[in-house]
């Protein structure tokens, strides 16, 4: 069905991000392109891979699942006019060893009441409304009352502004703690010039260093991202999460112009986690194989 005549970048965005038309259910939405689905794509196989390991803790009643910036649960792709669920709603919808409580966050209190009435306030779902890098330091120490658990948390900020390194140290507190992380890399690419000259900016608290300046001094143009990942490599490994042997924790989702936009990396204690995720990441969204 034809829900709305969105431009290829939708002028039709309300300043919380949300489209100005509402979704077939009348409750808020976001215009997003086609690329969102490949990003759910690879948090869907990895809760897919990674289920039976899961279901020692699910099984009891152990499994916790977190989405930090959770939206209003649907999505919009404009290309295609084709509603779908966000991230957290498919992980609320799994079926093989599924979550045992859910915990969303979200700035935007008309995301919050529209998220509400999508997952019909059920008793295993705590939405809270507020800046998750503040709610993240009271939501790690309820968790922590109870230390046999399991813990995976979808960190998909809008960019980089959204996101303080400071909350994955929070949730890196946690002995379970397994983390898919969206590192905005077109957004980072736009706003690096404004960023470089001065100290305490986005990106500081981001990559929750000052360091990358002197990084990236002398680096040629083209490999100024990589430096920058490399760098947030370092910053997670040093909350505790190693790079183990078994190779990348990450993976890039392109546009349609296959221009990179974004960075996914999977964090986690285990070296059981990165061998599964370097498996599924060597097949794309589209069925090609050994990408990496």
């Amino acid at each position: 069905m034809d829900l709305r005549n969105c431009a290829a970048k939708c002028k039709n965005k309300k300043e919380n991000g949300n489209c100005k038309i509402s979704a077939s259910d009348k409750l808020p939405v976001q215009c997003v392109g086609q690329w969102v689905e490949d990003k759910y794509f690879y948090l869907e196989r990895y809760l897919d891979a990674t289920w039976q390991a899961r279901r020692k803790f699910s099984d009891k009643g152990n499994a916790v699942f977190i989405d930090l910036f959770s939206g209003s649960g649907k999505c919009f792709i404009r290309e295609e006019k084709r509603e779908i669920d966000s991230g957290g709603i498919k992980a609320l919808k799994r079926d093989k060893a599924w979550f045992n409580e859910f915990f969303y966050l979200d700035i935007d209190k008309s995301n919050t009441e529209a998220l509400k009435k999508r997952i019909d306030n059920q008793i295993n779902c705590h939405i809270h409304c507020g800046n998750s890098n503040i709610l993240v330091k009271s939501l790690a120490i309820e968790l922590l009352k109870k230390p046999y658990r399991y813990h995976f948390a979808f960190v998909d900020p809008f960019g980089p502004d959204g996101l303080k390194f400071a909350t994955i140290t929070e949730l890196a507190k946690l002995k379970r703690m397994d983390l898919l992380i969206h590192f905005p890399i077109g957004a980072i690419k736009r706003n690096l010039g404004k960023w470089t000259n001065k100290k305490g900016t986005i990106l500081d608290e981001f990559l929750g260093t000052d360091k990358w300046r002197e990084e990236i001094k002398n680096t040629p143009k083209g490999k100024v991202l990589k430096v920058l990942t490399d760098i947030f490599e370092k910053q997670l490994s040093s909350c505790g999460y190693p790079v183990f042997s078994s190779g990348l924790r990450s993976i890039s989702i392109k546009n349609t112009n296959k221009v990179d936009l974004y960075t996914l990396f999977l964090l986690s204690k285990h070296p059981l986690a990165h061998k599964i995720w370097n498996s599924i990441i060597k097949t794309s969204p589209r069925g090609e194989r050994d990408l990496l």
